[in-house]
Protein backbone atom coordinates (compact mmCIF):
# COMPACT_ATOMS: atom_id res chain seq x y z
CA UNK A 1 0.00 0.00 0.00
CA UNK A 2 1.27 3.63 -0.22
CA UNK A 3 3.03 4.96 3.04
CA UNK A 4 0.06 7.54 2.90
CA UNK A 5 1.58 9.91 5.27
CA UNK A 6 5.14 10.27 6.20
CA UNK A 7 4.45 13.81 8.36
CA UNK A 8 1.53 11.83 10.05
CA UNK A 9 4.02 8.73 10.47
CA UNK A 10 6.55 11.16 12.59
CA UNK A 11 4.53 12.93 14.29
CA UNK A 12 3.21 9.76 15.87
CA UNK A 13 6.91 8.46 16.69
CA UNK A 14 6.96 11.04 19.00
CA UNK A 15 3.30 11.57 20.31
CA UNK A 16 2.68 8.25 21.08
CA UNK A 17 5.03 8.18 24.28
CA UNK A 18 2.76 11.02 25.51
CA UNK A 19 1.68 10.36 29.28
CA UNK A 20 1.39 13.52 31.01
CA UNK A 21 0.94 17.14 30.62
CA UNK A 22 4.03 19.10 29.14
CA UNK A 23 4.43 22.02 30.84
CA UNK A 24 5.90 25.28 29.08
CA UNK A 25 8.38 26.27 31.58
CA UNK A 26 11.56 24.67 30.38
CA UNK A 27 11.06 25.90 26.78
CA UNK A 28 12.03 24.11 23.53
CA UNK A 29 15.18 22.37 22.27
CA UNK A 30 16.71 23.52 19.51
CA UNK A 31 16.94 20.91 16.57
CA UNK A 32 20.29 22.27 14.38
CA UNK A 33 19.45 20.88 10.45
CA UNK A 34 21.07 17.04 9.61
CA UNK A 35 23.14 16.99 12.91
CA UNK A 36 26.17 14.98 12.75
CA UNK A 37 25.68 11.02 14.70
CA UNK A 38 27.28 10.78 18.04
CA UNK A 39 28.82 7.79 19.36
CA UNK A 40 26.90 5.27 20.53
CA UNK A 41 26.06 4.05 24.34
CA UNK A 42 24.47 0.84 24.58
CA UNK A 43 23.83 0.58 28.12
CA UNK A 44 22.50 4.54 28.16
CA UNK A 45 20.71 3.55 25.15
CA UNK A 46 19.04 0.52 26.37
CA UNK A 47 17.54 2.30 29.39
CA UNK A 48 15.71 4.70 27.91
CA UNK A 49 14.10 2.58 25.52
CA UNK A 50 12.83 0.31 28.38
CA UNK A 51 11.49 3.33 29.86
CA UNK A 52 10.19 4.59 26.32
CA UNK A 53 8.42 1.21 25.98
CA UNK A 54 7.13 1.24 29.26
CA UNK A 55 5.44 4.95 28.97
CA UNK A 56 4.11 4.05 25.33
CA UNK A 57 2.03 1.04 27.28
CA UNK A 58 0.48 3.17 29.75
CA UNK A 59 -1.03 5.14 26.95
CA UNK A 60 -4.86 4.16 25.48
CA UNK A 61 -5.84 7.67 24.19
CA UNK A 62 -4.07 10.47 23.81
CA UNK A 63 -4.60 13.83 22.08
CA UNK A 64 -2.16 16.75 21.26
CA UNK A 65 -1.99 20.03 20.02
CA UNK A 66 0.81 20.46 17.23
CA UNK A 67 2.62 22.64 15.45
CA UNK A 68 4.63 22.01 11.71
CA UNK A 69 7.42 23.69 9.98
CA UNK A 70 8.53 22.14 6.54
CA UNK A 71 11.01 23.48 4.74
CA UNK A 72 11.45 22.98 0.58
CA UNK A 73 15.50 22.09 0.38
CA UNK A 74 15.88 23.60 -2.99
CA UNK A 75 14.16 26.84 -2.12
CA UNK A 76 14.78 27.26 1.31
CA UNK A 77 10.45 27.89 1.40
CA UNK A 78 9.15 27.25 5.29
CA UNK A 79 5.28 26.57 5.21
CA UNK A 80 4.03 26.78 9.00
CA UNK A 81 0.93 24.66 10.20
CA UNK A 82 -0.85 23.95 12.97
CA UNK A 83 -3.48 21.48 14.24
CA UNK A 84 -4.05 18.36 16.93
CA UNK A 85 -4.23 14.81 16.54
CA UNK A 86 -6.33 12.35 18.97
CA UNK A 87 -5.24 8.95 18.67
CA UNK A 88 -6.46 5.78 20.38
CA UNK A 89 -4.93 2.17 20.55
CA UNK A 90 -4.43 0.01 18.58
CA UNK A 91 -4.64 1.73 15.57
CA UNK A 92 -7.01 4.27 15.35
CA UNK A 93 -6.19 8.27 14.88
CA UNK A 94 -7.65 11.24 13.52
CA UNK A 95 -5.28 14.56 12.21
CA UNK A 96 -6.10 18.11 10.71
CA UNK A 97 -3.09 20.41 9.75
CA UNK A 98 -4.32 23.85 8.49
CA UNK A 99 -1.58 26.22 6.85
CA UNK A 100 -1.19 29.19 8.80
CA UNK A 101 -1.11 31.14 5.60
CA UNK A 102 -4.65 30.74 4.66
CA UNK A 103 -7.27 32.49 6.93
CA UNK A 104 -10.05 31.18 5.20
CA UNK A 105 -8.83 27.32 6.53
CA UNK A 106 -9.37 25.65 2.85
CA UNK A 107 -5.47 25.06 2.25
CA UNK A 108 -5.53 21.86 5.28
CA UNK A 109 -5.22 18.26 5.15
CA UNK A 110 -6.48 15.65 7.22
CA UNK A 111 -6.56 12.08 7.82
CA UNK A 112 -9.04 8.97 9.54
CA UNK A 113 -7.79 5.77 10.42
CA UNK A 114 -10.34 3.46 11.45
CA UNK A 115 -8.18 0.22 12.14
CA UNK A 116 -8.96 -0.92 8.29
CA UNK A 117 -8.23 1.84 6.41
CA UNK A 118 -7.03 6.04 6.18
CA UNK A 119 -8.79 8.11 4.96
CA UNK A 120 -6.96 11.43 3.39
CA UNK A 121 -8.63 14.61 3.04
CA UNK A 122 -7.14 17.26 0.99
CA UNK A 123 -8.93 20.50 1.37
CA UNK A 124 -7.59 22.34 -1.48
CA UNK A 125 -8.35 19.26 -3.72
CA UNK A 126 -11.66 18.51 -2.31
CA UNK A 127 -10.73 14.87 -2.18
CA UNK A 128 -11.33 12.15 0.10
CA UNK A 129 -8.99 9.00 -0.70
CA UNK A 130 -9.03 5.68 1.33
CA UNK A 131 -6.15 3.72 1.62
CA UNK A 132 -6.85 0.25 2.76
CA UNK A 133 -4.49 -1.45 5.70
CA UNK A 134 -3.34 -4.92 5.47
CA UNK A 135 -5.96 -7.37 6.87
CA UNK A 136 -4.27 -8.02 10.53
CA UNK A 137 -5.85 -11.44 10.52
CA UNK A 138 -3.39 -12.48 7.86
CA UNK A 139 -0.49 -11.31 9.50
CA UNK A 140 -1.20 -10.97 12.95
CA UNK A 141 2.05 -10.64 14.28
CA UNK A 142 3.45 -8.84 11.62
CA UNK A 143 4.16 -4.82 10.53
CA UNK A 144 1.05 -3.19 8.91
CA UNK A 145 3.87 -1.53 6.44
CA UNK A 146 3.07 2.02 7.49
CA UNK A 147 5.27 3.55 10.48
CA UNK A 148 2.59 5.40 11.99
CA UNK A 149 0.72 2.81 12.85
CA UNK A 150 3.53 0.39 13.68
CA UNK A 151 4.96 2.69 16.19
CA UNK A 152 0.74 3.63 17.63
CA UNK A 153 0.10 -0.29 18.05
CA UNK A 154 3.67 -0.62 20.16
CA UNK A 155 6.89 -1.24 18.71
CA UNK A 156 9.06 -2.86 21.35
CA UNK A 157 12.09 -1.63 22.26
CA UNK A 158 13.92 -4.84 20.54
CA UNK A 159 11.98 -4.51 17.40
CA UNK A 160 12.70 -0.51 17.14
CA UNK A 161 16.98 -1.60 17.30
CA UNK A 162 16.13 -4.49 14.73
CA UNK A 163 14.09 -2.01 12.50
CA UNK A 164 16.59 1.48 13.04
CA UNK A 165 20.29 2.77 13.62
CA UNK A 166 19.32 4.25 16.90
CA UNK A 167 22.04 6.37 18.61
CA UNK A 168 21.82 7.91 21.76
CA UNK A 169 23.44 11.55 20.48
CA UNK A 170 23.35 13.24 23.64
CA UNK A 171 21.95 14.10 26.83
CA UNK A 172 21.74 17.47 29.11
CA UNK A 173 19.67 18.48 32.25
CA UNK A 174 16.02 18.13 30.30
CA UNK A 175 16.45 16.47 27.27
CA UNK A 176 17.60 13.01 25.72
CA UNK A 177 18.03 13.10 22.17
CA UNK A 178 17.62 9.90 19.90
CA UNK A 179 18.87 9.79 16.70
CA UNK A 180 17.28 7.07 14.23
CA UNK A 181 18.32 6.13 10.92
CA UNK A 182 16.12 3.65 8.99
CA UNK A 183 18.20 -0.24 7.90
CA UNK A 184 14.78 -1.45 6.08
CA UNK A 185 14.19 -0.61 2.32
CA UNK A 186 10.34 0.37 3.06
CA UNK A 187 11.63 2.95 5.79
CA UNK A 188 13.81 4.50 3.79
CA UNK A 189 11.75 5.78 1.44
CA UNK A 190 9.84 7.74 3.85
CA UNK A 191 13.15 9.72 5.72
CA UNK A 192 16.64 10.05 5.99
CA UNK A 193 17.38 10.83 9.55
CA UNK A 194 15.08 11.44 12.45
CA UNK A 195 15.64 13.56 15.47
CA UNK A 196 13.47 12.93 18.84
CA UNK A 197 13.87 15.03 21.84
CA UNK A 198 12.01 13.56 24.45
CA UNK A 199 12.25 15.34 28.31
CA UNK A 200 14.96 13.62 30.48
CA UNK A 201 14.26 10.83 33.41
CA UNK A 202 15.57 13.17 35.59
CA UNK A 203 12.59 15.73 35.09
CA UNK A 204 8.99 15.96 36.22
CA UNK A 205 7.82 15.01 32.87
CA UNK A 206 10.69 11.95 31.77
CA UNK A 207 10.01 10.68 28.53
CA UNK A 208 7.70 13.07 27.11
CA UNK A 209 8.12 14.35 23.35
CA UNK A 210 9.36 17.81 22.93
CA UNK A 211 9.96 17.83 19.22
CA UNK A 212 10.70 15.68 16.23
CA UNK A 213 13.10 17.30 13.33
CA UNK A 214 12.97 14.85 10.16
CA UNK A 215 15.22 14.90 7.32
CA UNK A 216 13.32 13.25 4.16
CA UNK A 217 14.35 11.42 1.40
CA UNK A 218 14.85 14.46 -1.30
CA UNK A 219 16.37 16.54 1.74
CA UNK A 220 13.21 18.43 2.95
CA UNK A 221 12.75 18.72 6.43
CA UNK A 222 9.87 19.25 9.24
CA UNK A 223 10.12 19.86 12.45
CA UNK A 224 7.39 19.24 14.53
CA UNK A 225 6.51 20.69 18.60
CA UNK A 226 3.59 19.27 20.64
CA UNK A 227 1.69 20.86 23.19
CA UNK A 228 -1.09 20.74 25.57
CA UNK A 229 -1.10 16.87 25.28
CA UNK A 230 -3.74 14.56 27.28
CA UNK A 231 -3.99 10.97 27.52
CA UNK A 232 -6.49 8.64 28.60
CA UNK A 233 -9.48 10.85 27.79
CA UNK A 234 -13.09 10.02 29.22
CA UNK A 235 -15.34 9.04 25.90
CA UNK A 236 -12.89 8.10 23.73
CA UNK A 237 -14.56 5.16 22.09
CA UNK A 238 -14.19 3.82 18.10
CA UNK A 239 -17.21 6.56 17.42
CA UNK A 240 -14.60 9.18 17.02
CA UNK A 241 -12.88 7.34 14.31
CA UNK A 242 -15.94 6.63 11.80
CA UNK A 243 -15.22 8.33 8.48
CA UNK A 244 -18.03 10.93 7.78
CA UNK A 245 -18.75 12.15 3.77
CA UNK A 246 -17.53 15.88 3.32
CA UNK A 247 -20.41 17.40 1.07
CA UNK A 248 -18.93 18.87 -2.41
CA UNK A 249 -15.74 16.43 -1.74
CA UNK A 250 -15.69 13.53 -4.43
CA UNK A 251 -14.10 10.02 -3.00
CA UNK A 252 -11.14 7.96 -4.93
CA UNK A 253 -9.70 4.54 -3.71
CA UNK A 254 -5.71 4.82 -3.59
CA UNK A 255 -4.16 2.98 -5.89
CA UNK A 256 -1.47 0.12 -3.83
CA UNK A 257 2.22 0.34 -5.24
CA UNK A 258 4.59 -2.96 -5.01
CA UNK A 259 6.86 -2.93 -1.69
CA UNK A 260 10.18 -2.01 -2.64
CA UNK A 261 12.75 -4.81 -2.97
CA UNK A 262 13.95 -6.24 -0.15
CA UNK A 263 17.90 -5.19 1.10
CA UNK A 264 20.08 -6.05 3.08
CA UNK A 265 21.45 -3.24 5.47
CA UNK A 266 24.50 -3.19 7.39
CA UNK A 267 24.56 -1.24 10.69
CA UNK A 268 27.83 0.71 11.08
CA UNK A 269 -8.16 24.30 14.60
CA UNK A 270 -10.90 21.84 14.18
CA UNK A 271 -11.85 19.40 11.57
CA UNK A 272 -13.04 19.56 8.18
CA UNK A 273 -16.86 20.30 7.89
CA UNK A 274 -18.70 17.13 8.77
CA UNK A 275 -15.46 14.90 10.40
CA UNK A 276 -16.19 14.21 14.42
CA UNK A 277 -14.04 16.34 16.73
CA UNK A 278 -13.14 15.58 20.16
CA UNK A 279 -11.52 18.72 22.19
Amino acid sequence: MRRFSLSFAAMLLGVTLIRAQVPGTVGTPGLPPAPPLGQPSDAKLDAHLTAWEKTMSTVTNFRVDLALKRTDAVFKEDRHYSGSVLCMKPNLARLRLDYDGDPTKADYEAYICDGKSVYEYNGLQKTVTEWKLPNPAANPAGSTDNLMLDFLSGMKARDAKQRFELTLFKEDDYYVYLDIKPLQARDKTEFQQLRLALYGPNTKFAYLPAQVYMVKPNGDTEQWSFKNPQINLQGVDQKLFQYVKVPGFSERQGQPTPPPAPTTSIRPSGPPSGVPSKR
